[in-house]
């Protein structure tokens, strides 16, 4: 079967992609894999099909698998060089180093058309070396589900109403979350910029800017599912362990969130929206999904095309167009969504904003993707850029909408790129949580404090709105590295307030 099948060029089609998920295996959904793999399959496919037009199936295959091996090789050799920061990273470049790979992949094609032999022993050893290296990666993927298995159906989160309750008016409810957008205390140290002029605006808008605001969490991976579910996630320690770094748990709280529980036990209708990152919710709670643009994992496809399309037209192509794209759809969408007095919606939207990739100046022109020695440059003029798009949304939304919404403007976390997260500072503690946060909450705007925790924001939504009574959570920061996401370590009093 080895020497007269042609296994291998679909094998190694599925290896890159099994080979990331490998490595982020506790990071990416596995379902987030199965788009990847099938399109994956389908490109080896098709031309392993069109070359058995002109030669044999067995010189095909071999052909194709040829060329996959020599991308995936020189896609990862191609960053790392790029990356190194090496006086001789020049040589990583597609000039020379796209001329060598050519080169060796037309002699390659040469040997295996011009040949008169069958190439049975080369098809037998190929496709050894795919089952080979596709079972290694199968089994280890294997052996890390059933090593670490969550249970999904324990109840953590259990402040769920009951009942709900008698409630005239419902207001529809919009939560923006603008990715790695810098508090004004960060944007002065780190950037010497004042926003306030931004933050007046929005005031002027009808909402309440707080002097100070700080995330719970300085990433995104616990930020959100802590402010979906109100609560602190600190028995994630005792529940995974300091040493794990399995993000499945808390992916899950994101996408099957008390928040929207309790939002769904109220009739609310729910919409999500893919904005660079997943769009969250199970299906089961959220009615629609919008703007995915057959979206694959943001990671998963970043490095998907920078493995097999390690050029530059490419990545343009596939990466940033269409986040610019995504981020349209959603600006333009959104304010058009909204509830009757029976079905009130709830948007939730997660922009990557000002996140890279920086493909926004600050008028909102296209721009190349920055490189290393301009990225705070060009973060700020993405922000810059934001800002302009956060007023025109929210004015739209408010113009649109017959009654009064609740709209919630908040960043995630704060702009992170020049911390040190194995030893930081209080000046870095500052980096990570201070963000942007803004509440459009029309019953509350003489009551709120001066300082909202976000895993309090939906706990005031919920009492003023819903007639519910859940009480208010003390603000606390909790730090953790990236590598060690539940070994947290509470830093609230190292930050001014």
């Amino acid at each position: 079967m080895l020497k007269n099948s042609v296994m291998h060029p679909f094998l190694f089609s599925l290896f890159p992609i099994l080979f990331i998920f490998q490595y982020n295996i506790h990071e990416i959904p596995l379902q987030d894999t199965f788009w990847a793999l099938f399109l994956s399959f389908i490109i080896a496919l098709g031309l392993w099909v069109i070359l058995r037009f002109f030669i044999d199936g067995k010189k095909s295959g071999l052909i194709v698998s040829l060329i996959i091996m020599l991308f995936v090789i020189y896609g990862n050799l191609h960053t790392f060089i790029l990356n190194s920061g090496s006086q001789f990273a020049f040589l990583g470049g597609n000039m020379i180093m796209g001329t060598i790979f050519f080169i060796l992949l037309i002699v390659g094609i040469i040997y295996f058309v011009k040949t008169k032999r069958v190439l049975d022993n080369a098809n037998s050893i190929t496709n050894t070396i795919g089952l080979g290296m596709v079972g290694i990666l199968v089994i280890s993927i294997s052996i890390y589900y059933y090593e670490n298995p969550i249970d999904y159906s324990t109840t953590y989160f259990s402040d769920i109403p009951s009942t709900a309750n008698n409630v005239p008016i419902k207001p529809d409810i919009y939560l923006l979350i603008f990715d790695e957008y810098a508090g004004n205390i960060s944007l002065k140290n780190d950037f010497k910029y004042d926003n306030t002029d931004f933050l007046k605006k929005l005031e002027s808008t009808g909402f309440h800017v707080p002097k100070i605001s700080y995330a719970n969490y300085p990433n995104t991976g616990l930020s959100i599912p802590s402010t979906l579910n109100m609560h602190y996630l600190d028995f994630l320690t005792e529940e995974l362990g300091k040493d794990s770094a399995d993000m499945r748990l808390p992916n899950e709280f994101r996408d099957n969130s008390l928040v929207m529980k309790v939002l769904k036990l109220y009739g609310y209708e729910i919409t999500s929206f893919y904005g660079g990152v997943g769009a969250p919710g199970n299906t089961n709670l959220v009615s629609e999904k919008l703007c995915s643009y057959g979206t694959v994992n943001t990671d998963l496809r970043k490095n998907l095309v920078l493995t097999y399309l390690p050029i530059t037209y490419f990545n343009t192509a596939l990466l940033e167009v269409q986040q610019k794209e995504k981020l349209e759809c959603m600006f333009s969408t959104l304010s058009e969504i909204k509830g009757t007095e029976d079905a009130p919606v709830f948007a939730i939207a997660h922009f990557r904003l000002p996140h890279e990739p920086f493909i926004y100046d600050s008028a909102g022109n296209s721009v190349k993707t920055a490189q290393s020695d301009n990225q705070k440059e060009a973060y700020l003029e993405q922000l810059i850029y934001s800002n302009k798009k956060i007023l025109e949304l929210v004015n739209n939304i408010l113009e649109n909408t017959t009654r009064d919404p609740v709209i919630i403007v908040i960043s995630d976390h704060g702009y992170r790129a020049e911390i040190d997260w194995e030893n930081p500072s209080n000046e870095d503690y500052v980096s990570g949580f201070n963000i942007l946060a803004a509440y459009h909450i029309p019953n509350e705007m003489d009551n709120l404090p001066e300082t909202i925790s976000p895993t309090n924001i939906f706990r005031i939504i919920f009492n003023s709105y819903l007639d519910t009574e859940f009480e208010m959570l003390e603000d606390r920061q909790i730090w953790y590295t990236q590598q060690r996401p539940f070994d947290f370590t509470d830093v609230t009093d190292k930050l001014p307030r």
